[in-house]
């Protein structure tokens, strides 16, 4: 497969540059992107081995990465990106429970979803 047979929709965006700024982030990201590779590569040989999860390609590394964010460095966030349905169903769930208990884990949970806008390519933006 060559670059011109990927969609928009499963490539990688380059995060930003304050991203790297902090030694957490970019310890995560590195981590995050040698799970993707490991993974990548065991499913392309069939090693999978005892413990091999195939649910598990790299998704909890994304959440892990994005709660940091979230928590860290919710300032550097991007707003709900309009286009994305997913942004839409967390922007609903933080109006709907914002006077409930629930406000504190659908803000965390929404803010996760905006830092996941970037570094993961759209098409995995539903896991986050």
């Amino acid at each position: 497969m060559s670059a011109d047979d990927l969609s928009p929709e499963d490539v990688w965006p380059l995060p930003p540059a304050w991203m790297f700024g902090c030694a957490k982030c970019a310890r995560l990201y590195r981590s995050m992107k040698e799970i993707q590779e490991a993974a990548a590569e065991l499913w392309l040989t069939g090693g999978q081995g005892v413990d091999w999860d195939p649910a598990d390609r790299g998704p909890g590394s994304r959440i892990r990465l994005a709660r940091h964010m979230a928590l860290t460095h919710p300032d550097m966030l991007p707003d709900w990106e309009p286009a994305c349905a997913r942004c839409e169903e967390h922007r609903r769930r933080v109006e709907n429970t914002a006077a409930s208990d629930l406000a504190a884990g659908a803000l965390l949970v929404g803010a996760e979803h905006r830092a996941a806008h970037l570094f993961v390519p759209p098409r995995g933006l539903d896991l986050v």
